[in-house]
């Protein structure tokens, strides 16, 4: 892509109600200010090498204009994700550690929660139930 293709893609993307990656949020109406930290320090790694960064940051920061002016409305913005890919293959890790990053950074609230749920002394359980696939052949990430 490029940016001169954002409007065009965004369009056909709402038009065929597809999800926009990196937009919305359960709580924040407004952009995620963790979006604004990471835009910011994409700006800084940009500045600090002298405009040298990934053209997809052209390209985001053009679809973050494009969706703010057809989402507002609707009270969708970038989210903490939107930015944050981008910030992790800027500073070159690899891109089968993304989902760990989200994990290991997310830790701490997941262990808050779970030390909420067992504070009342009961034994806890949960009361979902998993309808996924049953057991599938392992496929190392490289086959993927």
């Amino acid at each position: 892509g490029s940016v001169d293709k954002v409007e065009a893609w965004l369009d056909k993307r709402l038009a065929d109600k597809q999800v926009i990656w990196g937009f919305g949020h359960r709580e924040y109406k407004v952009k995620d200010p963790r979006a604004d930290i990471l835009q910011s320090l994409l700006e800084q790694l940009r500045e600090h090498r002298s405009g040298n960064v990934s053209p997809l940051y052209d390209i985001a920061v053009k679809l973050e204009q494009c969706a703010s002016e057809r989402l507002a409305e609707k009270g969708v913005y970038p989210n903490v994700d939107f930015y944050s890919g981008l910030l992790y293959a800027e500073l070159s890790i690899p891109r089968d550690q993304f989902t760990s990053i989200f994990a290991i950074a997310r830790t701490a609230g997941w262990l808050a929660h779970w030390k909420e749920q067992i504070s009342n002394n009961r034994i806890y359980r949960p009361t979902q139930e998993y309808i996924g696939p049953d057991l599938r052949e392992y496929r190392a990430i490289t086959e993927r």
